[in-house]
């Protein structure tokens, strides 16, 4: 999960708080999860990753520089909470985040399966349970 504001932008209508349930979000002016029409931003211009307990900003290709804090970056950093991020001529700062697990469809009834076949459920409870859960 990674929840982040933008506070300063040339589009007024993306100035606004976000939050995203996946680990990793693309912010550009045509491309990515956030399209912000700032004249400066390349297509795709940063990833923002959640990688364990880290926070990570990757600049994509074409992307020269960016800004933590007011100081120029043209590299792949850890940044925190509550730094400024500066794309072209956006601000934004993420205010939390965190690893977000996900699990497949299968994956969640395989494992409801098994625990239903562990308790000695009838066959018919089983069948019951999982076509409630396809619903």
């Amino acid at each position: 999960m990674i929840q982040f504001e933008i506070i300063k932008s040339p589009d007024t209508n993306i100035v606004s708080k976000n939050e995203f349930f996946q680990n990793m979000i693309y912010i550009g002016k045509t491309k990515g999860n956030i399209i912000i029409a700032d004249p400066l931003l390349s297509d795709s211009h940063i990833m923002i990753e959640v990688l364990n307990k880290d926070l990570i900003i990757h600049p994509q290709k074409n992307v020269d520089f960016y800004l933590i804090d007011g100081k120029r970056s043209s590299s792949v950093r850890k940044i925190k909470t509550d730094q400024v991020i500066t794309i072209g001529q956006t601000s934004l700062k993420v205010t939390r985040f965190e690893e977000t697990l996900f699990k497949s469809k299968k994956n969640t009834l395989d494992e409801k399966l098994n625990s239903l076949i562990e308790a000695n459920s009838t066959r018919l409870a089983v069948i019951e349970e999982l076509a409630k859960m396809m619903k």
